[in-house]
């Protein structure tokens, strides 16, 4: 496993005594170090309403999920479309893709929230930057909008078929930005990256596909970013994802779609050897959204049971739903608190 690179102001250190009460970086540094952290940390987040998306409002709403919720991870959540200078209509226009400078408000307006929620947020507070990948950005660039669904994913890929220099020149042209982008993040303090790839999906592009086009520009780009003090946490959802198309990227952590992809953690921990595992919750599990107390805190610990070693953080599927209220996230982290299972066995 690579060893973190220590951050902002790193608390860390190895008494870890019975009953010493680690704080959020502690906690997160001693599960990517591969050692046993006071409980398993958790990491969760939603898409917040339009109107908090940028700005002050992408600020507070940021923060006060943070407290409320007391998640041990702080993902800043990026709702930025990459920019077109006017309509992709046919395969031909994805020619006119440009990569984004360092200052094009695309990179600009995320790299200042990070900036202001890390110098918001306590030193033992780990944020991590999000990052869209490739595919997904294509589709915001094809959709102008947040959508990934058949239509635009469909589009992309006859477009590949049938004009695949012109579509390439665009993924190219995209990844430089998000290089960009996450470098940029990297030095307004992020202490990590979430890469959210998308593209693998068995009924999209075909294994091949994506080997040519899609996986070299990906692993170069997360290759190039992976020096931030966590490091990079590979994220791959969509219904019928293909994990086994990722597990070359270079990544610290790795979280997916377990429902969506049928591949529970155990078997995804053997895919991905010596890295930190994230999930264990079903986002629309109905025990998460009206289950009772009792019931959470259950469920919580049975997920607990099953993946009872240091290399684990209770995380979801994907974002949780927006509507979700933040006491039952922090009902989960109590959870965490009151379980007393296993040894933790290395």
């Amino acid at each position: 496993m690579t060893l973190p690179r220590l951050g902002r102001s790193c608390f860390f250190n190895r008494r870890l005594w019975k009953g010493q009460v680690m704080n959020r970086r502690e906690r997160i540094t001693a599960v990517f170090k591969g050692e046993k952290p006071d409980r398993t940390p958790m990491g969760f987040w939603m898409h917040f309403p339009t109107e908090q998306h940028h700005g002050e409002e992408a600020l507070a709403a940021h923060l006060k999920y943070f407290e409320e919720t007391k998640t041990d991870i702080c993902k800043v959540m990026n709702e930025n479309l990459y920019p077109v200078q006017h309509p992709i209509m046919e395969a031909a226009d994805w020619a006119d893709v440009k990569a984004c400078g360092r200052n094009h408000p695309f990179i600009r307006s995320q790299v200042e929230l990070v900036k202001r929620i890390v110098d918001s947020t306590a030193d033992d507070t780990p944020v991590i930057a999000t990052v869209h990948g490739i595919v997904a950005s294509a589709s915001h660039a094809l959709m102008q909008c947040s959508r990934y669904d058949k239509v635009g994913r469909y589009a992309q890929l006859y477009h590949l078929r049938t004009n695949p220099d012109s579509v390439y020149s665009a993924y190219q042209a995209i990844a430089e930005s998000l290089t960009i982008l996450a470098e940029e993040c990297i030095a307004a303090g992020a202490d990590g990256i979430y890469y959210a790839a998308l593209g693998g999906e068995r009924d999209g592009f075909t294994a091949e596909e994506h080997a040519r086009y899609i996986a070299p520009l990906e692993e170069q780009l997360m290759r190039e970013i992976d020096h931030a003090p966590i490091g990079n946490i590979l994220h791959m959802c969509k219904p019928l994802v293909d994990l086994e198309r990722y597990v070359d990227y270079p990544c610290e952590a790795v979280n997916w779609g377990i429902l969506e992809s049928g591949v529970k953690l155990f078997e995804g921990r053997k895919l991905f050897p010596g890295k930190v595992i994230m999930g264990g919750m079903d986002d629309g599990s109905q025990i998460l959204i009206s289950g009772s107390p009792e019931e959470l805190e259950r469920e919580v610990h049975n997920i607990l049971a099953e993946n009872d070693y240091p290399g684990f953080i209770l995380a979801s599927d994907c974002t949780l739903p927006g509507n979700l209220p933040y006491e039952r996230i922090r009902m989960m982290e109590k959870a965490c608190e009151t379980y007393r299972g296993g040894s933790y066995e290395l």
